[in-house]
């Protein structure tokens, strides 16, 4: 309960970073077309740096989670950043929130509850993972990855968008499943295990470009376009880390249905509070 109470905050950290970089780059997207220049000149927002800040809170907090729980627990937890940052959004920029879009908070938050409950993830030991697995499971990862970012530089806005923000989101699953492994190298080494360990400095490279992909899915195209791949696609990494890689094992059987359709309620949440999102932020003009 510890590690999905870190979740939680880890989760709101998110938001509250993913509130002020949108409100950053919105600003900018108006002039700018992602790049170099776009980058720099956002180093020096200071709404954009206070979104970093709370991004590398969020970061700390679910190492923490990770070293107490399993990945296929932990990170589902994080698409709970949705709902939080449009909560967020109403008391920082004044955005207003309407009744369904406190409906769909609800039934996010209750889906993702019944989809943890169900599945009950357990078992696995990252520390008894071959470095040929992890190698190649990362290689596999990150051409899908590539793939994405590819493909995201041509076509309209919103599938560019949509490609960036799915990039993005496999990018933070890549980081989910490397933060395992560095969390189990300090359980067993300590502070030596972790900072010798290369999936430490994976992590934060890992950390870092999918920061970049947020910051171009969201100069690429609408919020509605760019989030759902963001949110979703973290976790379905973490979890397909977590099954495949560190052996972490759920029920099975007939009571699965009931984790699909935790896992249903979920998916559409994320889709009507990016459209609820993308809205408020054109009706404010921010």
């Amino acid at each position: 309960m510890v590690s999905l109470g870190l979740a939680v905050l880890a989760a709101a950290c998110n938001a509250l970073s993913s509130v002020l970089q949108r409100k950053a780059n919105i600003a900018e997207a108006k002039r700018r077309r992602f790049g170099l220049s776009l980058l720099l000149h956002l180093l020096v927002q200071p709404a954009w740096l206070a979104g970093v800040s709370a991004m590398i809170a969020s970061f700390v907090l679910q190492a923490t989670a990770l070293s107490l729980g399993t990945l296929s627990a932990v990170e589902p937890v994080l698409v709970l950043e949705l709902p939080l940052s449009l909560i967020l959004g109403a008391v920082l920029i004044e955005n207003r929130l309407h009744t369904r879009d406190w409906v769909a908070s609800a039934a996010m938050a209750l889906g993702l509850a019944l989809l943890i409950a169900v599945l009950s993830p357990h078992g696995g030991d990252a520390q008894d993972v071959s470095t040929a697995t992890l190698l190649l499971t990362l290689a596999a990862t990150i051409a899908g990855v590539v793939v994405m970012v590819l493909a995201g530089r041509f076509g309209p806005r919103r599938s560019r968008a949509a490609l960036f923000g799915s990039a993005a989101g496999s990018g933070f699953g890549i980081t989910a499943g490397l933060l395992k492994f560095a969390m189990a190298e300090l359980s067993a080494g300590g502070a030596v295990g972790l900072f010798s360990a290369w999936q430490t400095y994976g992590a934060v490279v890992f950390g870092i470009g999918s920061l970049v992909l947020v910051q171009a899915a969201l100069n690429a195209g609408t919020l509605v376009a760019a989030q759902p791949g963001i949110t979703l696609l973290d976790p379905l990494v973490s979890v397909l880390w977590g099954a495949v890689v560190v052996g972490e094992r759920t029920r099975t059987g007939p009571v699965l249905l009931l984790a699909v359709f935790g896992g249903t309620v979920v998916v559409t949440a994320v889709v009507w509070l990016a459209e609820a999102a993308a809205r408020t932020e054109a009706g404010t003009g921010r």
